[in-house]
């Protein structure tokens, strides 16, 4: 397993990290926080700091609690400004994901979704990047059991996980990813 921290220069000012850069949660209250050039400014994500240009890799997340999140991988040159689509996790050529929302699993990329007949609500998701094999796969960590797989072929850049902890829905997802 590959571990992680978040970029706080990446991060969506909604959303806070923990000190120790591993978790991130949503805050109704926007943080002054200066604008940087990699910084999400209308999409809730944040970038993980290390970026992964070879061999394979595997992170958990806990995902207990939560009513909806995004989580995936991205090249670097994801859209980051504004609100377009493009800067959604999936939406573009340059990134894999998957969400939960509502009870429904989808996985995006390129903009085009693939909705899972799964019906469990899982509390940890791993994400499985293999350069050598040019593939993004989803999987519930409990029985390692595959939700999910893109078949790439060669990535052309280097990969960073990709988190959004989703908005707070009423008070029914405030935990941290």
């Amino acid at each position: 397993s590959t571990e992680v921290h978040l970029n706080p220069d990446s991060a969506h000012p909604k959303l806070r990290l923990s000190s120790g850069g591993d978790s991130v949660s949503y805050s109704d209250t926007w943080q002054d926080i200066p604008d940087h050039p990699t910084r999400f400014d209308s999409t809730l994500y944040v970038l993980s700091t290390q970026a992964f240009s070879y061999g394979r890799h595997y992170i958990e997340l806990d995902v207990s609690g939560k009513s909806y999140w995004e989580l995936g991988v991205t090249y670097p040159t994801i859209p980051r400004k504004g609100p377009s689509e493009a800067c959604w996790l999936g939406r573009g050529e340059e990134s894999w994901c998957m969400e939960y929302f509502d009870g429904e699993y989808t996985a995006w990329h390129g903009g085009i979704p693939h909705q899972l007949p799964v019906l469990k609500r899982y509390s940890h998701i791993g994400v499985l990047c293999s350069f050598p094999a040019g593939q993004v796969m989803f999987l519930e960590v409990g029985k390692m059991t595959p939700l999910f797989s893109f078949c790439v072929g060669t990535f052309t850049d280097s990969l960073h996980l990709a988190l959004c902890p989703g908005h707070d829905h009423n008070g029914t997802n405030t935990k941290p990813i």
